[in-house]
């Protein structure tokens, strides 16, 4: 059955030691909620669980990379032993190209990319669908980006993945609507979070401490949307069963021209659209 009322329901979500997975996390535990937070870096995680428990949440931290399939089949062995159940997965680790030109791109940083953006989004649901399905259903989030409904220059790789996940979401929803298993995918536009931060490594750049001076909203500039707010927008559209999970509405303009552009491209084709 969908997920409609969240008191008590178990929880699974990915890259959530900060940023967009971490207010998911604690919309999801405002709710009532029992969180599994997963992450790749277990300092940080480690201080986030702590501090969760210390407020009196029911969290669990999972460390997790999601290009791991035999990790993934362990988390989520380790979330039903604790909690009896998973209702709810949230595949929302990833890492940003932000502001490398196509040209730049190595082969082996494409990989990474596609590895973690893409095939983990992959690996969490062929992890956890049998068990969402033997739970009695539940709800799958895939975070994408508005870098997954428009090209955006100097993004090429994560684009191509974001794109990607938000085709991989609409299958789904098509595939799984009648199992009882809802799907949706998130596509922020500028967020306050810690991709800047977090995709460093996979770049081959050294760690540091403040954002570099032309980062986006994705990569943590203050005047990006707070995750705590996202978070809260996740769990309502949840709780309606949306497919598509908008957070910014000023991207409105920019969604009606490329709609506009691909309905006129289908004149050239010799077909019209009433």
């Amino acid at each position: 059955m969908p997920v409609t009322d969240f008191t008590g329901s178990v929880a699974l979500v990915t890259g959530a030691a900060g940023g967009i997975g971490l207010g998911i996390a604690e919309a999801l535990l405002a709710e009532g909620a029992r969180v599994a937070l997963a992450d790749i870096d277990t300092v940080e995680l480690g201080r986030t669980v702590d501090d969760l428990k210390a407020r009196g949440h029911a969290v669990l931290g999972v460390e997790l990379d999601v290009t791991d399939r035999a990790a993934w089949a362990a988390a989520v062995d380790l979330v039903r032993e604790t909690w009896g159940e998973l209702r709810v997965l949230v595949n929302n680790a990833g890492v940003s190209t932000l502001g490398m030109p196509f040209e730049t791109i190595e082969p082996t940083l494409w990989d990474k990319v596609v590895d973690i953006n893409l095939t983990g989004v992959y690996n969490g649901i062929h992890a956890s669908l049998a068990s969402l399905l033997a739970d009695g259903g539940g709800h799958i989030v895939n975070t994408a980006s508005v870098g997954g409904l428009l090209g955006i220059p100097a993004l090429g790789p994560y684009v191509a993945t974001k794109f990607a996940v938000v085709g991989l979401s609409e299958a789904l929803r098509a595939e799984l609507s009648d199992q009882g298993v809802g799907v949706s995918v998130l596509c922020p536009a500028s967020v306050r979070s810690r991709l800047w931060r977090t995709s460093r490594p996979v770049r081959g750049l050294p760690d540091v401490d403040t954002p570099p001076a032309d980062a986006s909203g994705q990569s943590g500039r203050e005047g990006g949307m707070d995750p705590a707010e996202v978070g809260r927008r996740v769990v309502d559209g949840v709780r309606r069963n949306d497919l598509y999970i908008l957070t910014h509405p000023e991207i409105r303009s920019w969604l009606v021209r490329r709609h506009d552009g691909l309905v006129a491209a289908l004149d050239h084709a010799g077909e019209y659209v009433d």
